[in-house]
């Protein structure tokens, strides 16, 4: 019992050097101006998204990078997603619809999606974005700048996350909570190890020629996240690759219920942990339950200082994520529930082929 509540205690201390790295290193995104004009294409896959796709579109007509291409991909669109673009095409000259047909069979939908927008895109830069982001004014021209200065074939961001209902404040912090406690970012820059990588769907902005080269959604037709696999392939390619906080220039909200938010982290939570739904499991529990251990085997003392560690890592990725540090502080066993609720649904999903997101399931091949 004294080994394992050793062993709890140092993965806590670990924890909290990885957080306290992430704020000292400062990994987000600062704003600066692209060196060169380039032009970059934004690529955004929409199925069923009219209650998100014309906020977007509004945000990126008036934004102050100008040397655009908008690509948007309706798939198969059930709402009004092609209308609303259609209206915002009419008067931009910039914006144009893709109208999306019939998936042939080993196609994941977002990952067809993406193939056939980087099929049409004609810019230097590719930056696909998720209809439910509204990016802010310097977001663009800061990308590129860092993108160039690190000479960079991939940047990914985490965006702010908009969260107002109750569901969504217990759920939605697990992902940057997971993230900067598990992962020091500046290693997905400077670190060869493919381990150490990490990427976001929602913004993944390609040096166009990289991406072309590699054809990376078609090579991970299949693959459900895969963001994260083509950071990692792309750290076993030897190409360069960051991923960071958005901070202020980019936002999302991600999900709109606790449902929604159990049903997209099941989809995601395995990619978090090498598509180990154990290693997941083993992480939600030690997590939760791991005062338990150290308490019972070195004392109260011990487990008290284990438990403000743990404070301490809330708090901090609270405040590096732009996130209410005392609700995410007060909320703290609630938010573990959800987390240990999560990742027993992963599994059993997982374990069904049962994950489904966007009326289709995605971890087996649509018939062709």
């Amino acid at each position: 019992m004294y080994l394992f509540a050793l062993f709890v205690w140092t993965f806590m201390v670990l924890r909290l050097l990885v957080v306290l790295s992430n704020l000292l290193t400062r990994q987000w995104l600062k704003p600066g101006r692209a060196m060169h004009s380039s032009r970059v294409s934004v690529l955004i896959p929409a199925r069923n998204e009219a209650g998100n796709i014309g906020l977007l579109l509004e945000r990126i007509v008036h934004h102050d990078y100008r040397e655009l291409e908008v690509i948007v991909y309706d798939d198969l669109s059930t709402d009004d997603t092609p209308g609303i673009v259609r209206e915002f095409a009419h008067k931009d000259p910039r914006i144009r619809l893709i109208s999306g047909r019939k998936m042939l069979s080993g196609w994941l939908g977002k990952n067809n999606a993406c193939h056939h927008l980087s099929e049409q895109a004609r810019g230097d830069y590719l930056l696909f974005l998720d209809a439910d982001v509204r990016i802010n004014e310097g977001l663009i021209g800061s990308g590129l700048n860092h993108m160039e200065q690190h000479r960079l074939d991939l940047l990914s961001l985490f965006p702010r996350q908009i969260m107002k209902g109750i569901g969504e404040k217990l759920s939605v912090p697990a992902i940057n909570w997971i993230l900067l406690s598990l992962l020091p970012l500046k290693c997905t820059k400077d670190c060869r190890h493919a381990s150490l990588s990490a990427a976001n769907g929602q913004f993944m902005l390609f040096k166009a020629s990289t991406y072309r080269k590699y054809l990376f959604h078609q090579r991970f037709r299949m693959t459900p996240a895969e963001d994260i696999a083509i950071s990692r392939f792309m750290k076993k390619e030897g190409l360069r690759i960051h991923t960071l906080l958005g901070g202020k220039l980019i936002e999302c909200r991600m999900y709109t219920s606790l449902k929604e938010s159990l049903d997209g982290f099941s989809r995601n939570l395995p990619a978090f942990f090498g598509n180990s739904m154990p290693a997941g499991l083993a992480f939600a529990v030690v997590t939760t339950l791991g005062v338990l251990p150290v308490a019972l085997a070195m004392g109260t003392w011990p487990a008290l200082a284990y438990l403000g560690a743990g404070l301490a890592i809330r708090m901090l990725v609270s405040w590096q994520s732009g996130q209410s540090i005392c609700f995410n502080a007060l909320t703290a066993p609630l938010q573990q529930g959800v987390l240990f609720w999560m990742s027993l649904k992963a599994l059993v999903n997982k374990q069904r082929k049962q994950n489904i997101w966007k009326g289709r399931y995605i971890d087996k091949p649509l018939p062709g």
